[in-house]
């Protein structure tokens, strides 16, 4: 039986609450890394697999973290959409979908993965305006114990992902590929620490780097040339929070389970 709608209405509006302080914590970290931003760099977009990873070596270039947990994929484009990159970047790298799988969210249902496209869009959208050339990850399998996760919707949402990609001629790839459990949106023992996050974010973290490494040319040798990147098409409010890179367990506190 369905969710009653203003029971599903008070978790988006619950989701919206804690992503957005989330996003209020880390956006003076972020604004603050993107101002040294140079045509060198890699943004890493996305959800908290993508924060979690911190900020590897990729491919001999920076690595600018701009990705806060707990993201959807329409929160992810608002999110982007607050930011200015003041320099063409060398690569952006996509980790999303996880929060989008949220069984009450019903992905399902056509018109919700529809809705994903769309929001997906918005989000390739800024991160072609910043960068040379974009990548994006399949979304990460699921643990057996995420039962508030649908991992039928994994390959529904990654071919999403996919098609995207081939429209618009970026790359994708699954840096998640050795950790799945046959073809299925699950993943294989060992691999989570509580269903959804990952134990280690190191593995991913090489796995990154390998797939950046490959299809980028080394540091010193940018793509296309450095010309500015477009300005947020609203205000950003003013921020006042503290730069934060809080830890697994402080998300977790706030909801449990949600990257």
């Amino acid at each position: 039986m369905d969710v009653p709608w203003i029971e599903t209405a008070a978790r988006h509006w619950r989701h919206g609450r804690i992503v957005g302080r989330r996003f209020a914590d880390r956006r003076p970290g972020i604004r603050a890394a993107l101002r040294a931003a140079a045509p060198d760099s890699v943004l890493l977009a996305g959800n908290s697999h993508a924060e979690f990873v911190g900020t590897p070596d990729l491919g001999g270039r920076a690595c600018i973290n701009i990705a806060v947990g707990g993201s959807t994929a329409a929160d992810c484009g608002r999110h982007l959409a607050e930011l200015r990159v003041p320099t063409r970047c060398a690569a952006a790298v996509l980790i999303i979908g996880t929060n989008d799988l949220q069984r009450w969210r019903h992905p399902e249902r056509a018109r919700v993965v529809d809705r994903f496209e769309a929001d997906v869009r918005r989000i390739l959208r800024s991160l072609e305006a910043w960068s040379a050339q974009v990548f994006v990850a399949a979304v990460p399998p699921v643990g057996i114990g995420a039962t508030g996760r649908d991992p039928a919707a994994v390959a529904v949402f990654s071919d999403r992902l996919a098609r995207l990609c081939a429209e618009g001629g970026h790359t994708f790839f699954d840096p998640f590929a050795a950790w799945r459990a046959g073809t299925g949106g699950l993943a294989g023992p060992g691999l989570h620490r509580d269903g959804v996050h990952l134990a280690d974010y190191a593995p991913l973290a090489a796995a990154l780097s390998r797939a950046v490494a490959g299809m980028v040319p080394p540091a010193g040798r940018p793509l296309r040339p450095d010309v500015p990147c477009p300005g947020p098409r609203r205000p950003a409010p003013a921020a006042t929070a503290p730069a934060a890179t809080a830890p697994l367990r402080v998300l977790r506190a706030a909801w449990v389970g949600r990257p």
